[in-house]
């Protein structure tokens, strides 16, 4: 089998053979990518002990007779089969069974390899600063492997399809999860965020709460029952507390000029922590505290007069590229969706730019994560 370009595309080298004087080649500079030699025990050879070798990395035994021919064509067959993983993205099945590798050490093996040059390479990859249009960024998880038998990933990428970061999804620590992995894009990437688009996993709504008024949070369902449906959700904090406005609508409100858009809105508090001082509260500082704006706003809320869900009209024109209220809408109402009009007009309201994501970086052969 033919792999063009081998040593400048698969440029790695863990093993050094001796190097002609005046060469240029960077095929023989130390690199930790993947592969050290390690002792392994001891053999028992004409009655002395001899240490056996091993590669850290792969567990291959090299026993104790090792030769630098033996160890720079082992070396060339790790290329050989990181080309075929990466370079022809080969189905990992085909691979183990070509070069009689345990499927599950092939795949331990290759895990290892990205992690690695991901961490060696984590400074340039996290701390680049890349365009945000529209404020818009997509997070969702994948599988980095066949669905069922392999470890989720979490992935967020901007509208321009460039993955802006990626982290894998702790066992029972999705929440916690998704904001590590968040917050490992860089902070001048993170400030221009202003529309988040994801799925219906709820540990989202972390990310929205955490920036607070600043946030549109559209979430598209993908189960049979709630197909179609969208929901669209702002946070603004309220003191210690939080309101949740939600609007209820559908993947096509946008999608054809001039009709009334007709949804349902709901507004929800959540509280947070109030910290009470200890002793008993002087009259000059209750009095104050009573006139603070966000426990006013509060009152107005935990008011009968407050109305909290309902259901409102709003006009969408092509034309004019507004929106306008109609019976029942709210100016908020407006505002959180005037911006996804702008990213949606004559589109559906989908995930499927992460979802494209996804099925560019498996591959289409054998459902894998290449």
């Amino acid at each position: 089998m033919n792999y063009p370009n081998l040593e400048n595309k698969i440029r790695i080298s863990f093993f050094s053979g001796p190097k002609k004087r005046k060469s240029k080649s960077n095929s023989q500079d130390a690199c930790a990518h993947l592969g050290t030699l390690t002792y392994n025990g001891y053999n028992t050879i004409k009655n002395r002990k001899a240490r056996r070798i091993k590669c850290s990395k792969c567990g291959k035994r090299f026993g104790n007779d090792v030769k630098m021919k033996d160890l720079l064509n082992y070396q060339q067959k790790i290329k050989k089969i990181l080309y075929e993983i990466f370079i022809f993205k080969y189905p990992l099945k085909g691979i183990a069974i070509r070069w009689g590798i345990a499927p599950e050490v092939l795949s331990r093996f290759k895990k290892s390899f990205v992690s690695q040059v991901f961490q060696q390479n984590a400074e340039l990859i996290e701390h680049e600063i890349k365009k945000i249009p529209r404020g818009v960024m997509l997070a969702d998880e994948t599988f980095m492997g066949s669905r069922g038998k392999s470890n989720v990933e979490i992935v967020v990428i901007n509208n321009n399809f460039e993955t802006l970061s990626m982290n894998p999804a702790r066992k029972g620590a999705l929440k916690k999860s998704i904001l590590d992995t968040f917050n490992k894009i860089p902070e001048g990437n993170k400030k221009k965020l202003k529309i988040l688009i994801t799925d219906g996993e709820p540990s989202y709504d972390s990310i929205a709460k955490v920036f607070g008024g600043r946030i549109i949070h559209l979430v598209q369902f993908h189960a049979h029952e709630k197909r179609g449906e969208i929901v669209v959700n702002k946070y603004k904090k309220l003191g210690p507390h939080l309101l949740h406005y939600i609007i209820y609508t559908h993947w096509k409100a946008f999608y054809r000029d001039k009709h009334e858009l007709k949804f349902k809105w709901e507004i929800k508090l959540i509280k947070g922590r109030v910290q009470a001082k200890r002793g008993r509260p002087r009259k000059a500082g209750k009095s104050q505290n009573s006139n603070l704006k966000w426990q006013r706003e509060l009152k107005r809320f935990q008011s009968g007069s407050f109305k909290k869900e309902g259901s409102a009209k709003i006009l969408v024109n092509f034309k004019t590229n507004k929106l306008s209220l109609r019976a029942g809408s709210k100016k908020w109402m407006i505002q959180m969706l005037t911006p996804l009009f702008k990213i949606f007009k004559g589109k559906h309201a989908t995930t499927n730019l992460i979802e494209s994501k996804h099925s560019q970086v498996k591959g289409n052969s054998a459902g894998r994560k290449q």
